[in-house]
């Protein structure tokens, strides 16, 4: 018979296998571990872990709006030390009007 293993000693020879550049056949001969006890310990662990790692979740917002942002050419004025810089596609009376009341 071998020797029984608490859980946290599974996982202290789990850790060391992965960070041992040892197989894991290699591993279990050294440490004198039945590689089958070894596999089975190893599946249980992981298992019990991913079960651990959940978190409770809640929707908070059920739509997502996304606004894009298309990259456009601007045009930059300097009317009496005023910088201004217009969309490109802005009309030309507007510009006119908008020029003519910084005069």
């Amino acid at each position: 018979m071998g020797i029984r293993r608490t859980t946290q000693e599974w996982q202290m020879l789990i850790e060391q296998s992965e960070s041992n550049s040892l197989s894991t056949l290699a591993f279990c001969k050294l440490k004198e571990v039945n590689p089958s006890t070894f596999y089975a310990k190893l599946k249980q662990l992981n298992k019990t872990e991913v079960y651990q790692g959940f978190v409770r979740a809640e929707v908070v917002e059920k739509t997502t709006k996304y606004q894009a942002q298309i990259a456009t050419a601007n045009m930059t004025l300097l009317v009496n030390d005023v910088e201004l810089s217009i969309p490109q596609g802005t009309p030309v009376a507007y510009l006119a009007e908008l020029i003519g009341a910084l005069s």
